[in-house]
Protein backbone atom coordinates (compact mmCIF):
# COMPACT_ATOMS: atom_id res chain seq x y z
CA UNK A 1 0.00 0.00 0.00
CA UNK A 2 2.83 2.40 0.80
CA UNK A 3 4.52 1.74 -2.53
CA UNK A 4 1.31 2.55 -4.41
CA UNK A 5 0.90 5.87 -2.59
CA UNK A 6 4.58 6.70 -3.15
CA UNK A 7 4.23 5.83 -6.82
CA UNK A 8 1.14 8.03 -7.09
CA UNK A 9 2.83 10.96 -5.35
CA UNK A 10 5.94 10.55 -7.52
CA UNK A 11 3.80 10.55 -10.65
CA UNK A 12 1.98 13.69 -9.52
CA UNK A 13 5.29 15.42 -8.72
CA UNK A 14 6.85 14.56 -12.09
CA UNK A 15 3.73 15.56 -14.02
CA UNK A 16 3.67 18.88 -12.12
CA UNK A 17 7.29 19.54 -13.05
CA UNK A 18 6.69 18.69 -16.69
CA UNK A 19 3.58 20.86 -16.91
CA UNK A 20 5.57 23.79 -15.49
CA UNK A 21 8.16 23.38 -18.24
CA UNK A 22 5.65 23.29 -21.07
CA UNK A 23 6.17 26.95 -21.96
CA UNK A 24 2.69 28.12 -21.03
CA UNK A 25 4.08 31.52 -20.01
CA UNK A 26 4.87 32.64 -23.55
CA UNK A 27 4.73 36.36 -24.11
CA UNK A 28 2.84 37.33 -27.25
CA UNK A 29 4.98 38.78 -29.99
CA UNK A 30 3.80 42.15 -31.26
CA UNK A 31 4.84 43.07 -34.77
CA UNK A 32 6.44 46.50 -35.18
CA UNK A 33 4.00 49.04 -36.47
CA UNK A 34 1.07 47.15 -35.03
CA UNK A 35 0.04 49.99 -32.75
CA UNK A 36 2.98 49.44 -30.42
CA UNK A 37 5.03 52.16 -28.77
CA UNK A 38 6.99 54.44 -31.06
CA UNK A 39 9.90 56.76 -30.33
CA UNK A 40 9.17 60.44 -29.83
CA UNK A 41 10.57 62.96 -32.30
CA UNK A 42 13.32 64.10 -29.91
CA UNK A 43 14.46 60.49 -29.48
CA UNK A 44 14.91 60.11 -33.23
CA UNK A 45 17.46 62.90 -33.62
CA UNK A 46 20.97 62.11 -34.80
CA UNK A 47 23.59 62.02 -32.03
CA UNK A 48 25.68 65.13 -31.53
CA UNK A 49 29.44 65.23 -31.92
CA UNK A 50 31.65 64.58 -28.90
CA UNK A 51 34.04 67.35 -29.95
CA UNK A 52 34.40 70.25 -27.51
CA UNK A 53 33.14 73.70 -28.41
CA UNK A 54 35.46 76.69 -28.08
CA UNK A 55 33.82 77.68 -24.77
CA UNK A 56 34.25 74.19 -23.36
CA UNK A 57 37.88 74.05 -24.49
CA UNK A 58 38.53 77.41 -22.75
CA UNK A 59 37.03 76.08 -19.51
CA UNK A 60 39.18 72.95 -19.70
CA UNK A 61 42.37 74.95 -20.23
CA UNK A 62 41.42 77.29 -17.37
CA UNK A 63 40.87 74.31 -15.06
CA UNK A 64 44.21 72.80 -16.10
CA UNK A 65 46.04 76.06 -15.31
CA UNK A 66 44.64 76.39 -11.76
CA UNK A 67 46.78 75.02 -8.93
CA UNK A 68 45.70 71.81 -7.24
CA UNK A 69 44.49 72.59 -3.71
CA UNK A 70 46.41 70.98 -0.84
CA UNK A 71 44.55 68.14 0.86
CA UNK A 72 43.02 69.11 4.19
CA UNK A 73 44.31 67.23 7.25
CA UNK A 74 42.06 64.65 8.86
CA UNK A 75 40.54 65.59 12.18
Amino acid sequence: MRSVSRLTLSFMFISGLLSGCSGGDNVPIIAPGAGGPTAAAEEQRTPQSDALTSQEAALVSQADSEPIPAPKPDL
